[in-house]
């Protein structure tokens, strides 16, 4: 009788702990998507405080240019502080350092500007480059006059189990649906100048997936493809798979405009409606299982020879971005970066 009861109360103990754990967990998704909600409209601020653009004076115009480049920020600084970690300086310094005929355009989805005109270095060092722009974006208005201007109304995406992640997939497809020209993630380094390459791109990952971290959209062909993209979206939105609403839908939209699946033939074909899928290596080199050798010495060498054929270096922060670096190290990470974001690295302690 005793041990009866003693595993009635150990079971009443183990149904009590599972509840108050799946509360608490239901009670941190709310606020999180509350909080991620509030990005996307205007912050009143108690003190009704009017929190000014860090871009005023170079607010991304509605002109079609295919020398736009995109990166765009969604955490959410709900402080209204412009933030960058260096990583993220890094790569929107390479590409204007490598670019400079191209104008740079970091889009924040939170209303974000200098209180107190206190600017941190690392900001200083970017917009130092008159090519560099930072712009706060209102979610809902972005998308309006677009395809997808009713479904974000609907607030589809904040049922996501990625809401962060999602919003950057939704808006590399709509930046470059609206404006034309290249979209990168912010984990990248990039190594040479887009001008050098054919337009109309993406990279292969695999032989089963064409990534997103780096895609240009230019003229009629560009913004066909795009449109495609955005209604695929629309489509298939899944805010319960972490990858299909980025890589998923570039894949998806290759292979019915290469009439394949298969990556590999992607690559070697010439009539995918005057888009080209790019080589592993030209992209992606160090895939993400290999993450590590950007950030280790013992594979310096070998990485940056891996390298040579690369418009851009994707160092995979979602696996790499709980492993520091002094800005001293003598890995491949930190030697890139001191060539193709010095500013940065100036002004950095680690990375």
């Amino acid at each position: 009788m005793f041990l009866r009861i003693l595993n009635s109360n150990n079971i009443r103990k183990r149904l009590f702990g599972g509840l108050l754990l799946f509360v608490l967990s239901f009670i941190i998704y709310v606020n999180f998507n509350q909080n991620v909600k509030n990005c996307y409209f205007d912050i009143t601020w108690k003190d009704g405080r009017t929190l000014r653009s860090v871009a005023e004076n170079s607010r991304l115009e509605s002109v079609v240019n295919p020398k736009n480049i995109f990166f765009h920020e969604t955490s959410c600084s709900l402080d209204g502080i412009v933030k960058m970690n260096s990583r993220q300086a890094c790569a929107v310094e390479s590409a204007a350092l490598m670019n400079p005929g191209h104008q740079v355009y970091v889009l924040f989805t939170s209303q974000v500007g200098f209180r107190n005109t206190t600017q941190l270095p690392i900001i200083d060092a970017l917009l130092s480059y008159p090519n560099i722009h930072f712009n706060y974006l209102n979610l809902t208005q972005y998308a309006a006059h677009t395809p997808l201007a009713k479904w974000m109304k609907s607030q589809e995406l904040f049922k996501s189990h990625y809401v962060n992640s999602h919003t950057s997939d939704i808006l590399r497809y709509l930046s470059l649906w609206k404006y034309s020209g290249t979209y990168l993630d912010l984990d990248v380094v990039v190594l040479k100048s887009f001008d050098s390459i054919n337009t109309n791109f993406a990279g292969a990952e695999s032989n089963n997936f064409v990534a997103a971290g780096i895609i240009n959209l230019e003229n009629d062909s560009g913004h066909k493809i795009a449109d495609m993209c955005v209604k695929d979206l629309l489509k298939n939105f899944n805010g319960a798979d972490w990858g299909n609403n980025g890589p998923g839908v570039i894949t998806r939209v290759c292979q019915e405009i290469c009439h394949t699946k298969n990556v590999s033939e992607m690559i070697t074909m010439n009539n995918c409606e005057n888009f080209h899928v790019l080589p592993i290596e030209s992209c992606y080199s160090i895939r993400w299982p290999e993450h590590i050798k950007f950030f280790k010495k013992e594979f310096l060498n070998e990485t940056l020879q891996r390298l040579n054929h690369s418009i851009i270096a994707h160092v995979w922060n979602k696996h790499s971005a709980a492993t520091p670096l002094n800005v001293n190290s003598n890995v491949a990470y930190i030697n890139l970066a001191k060539r193709y974001c010095p500013k940065v690295v100036a002004v950095s302690e680690f990375f």
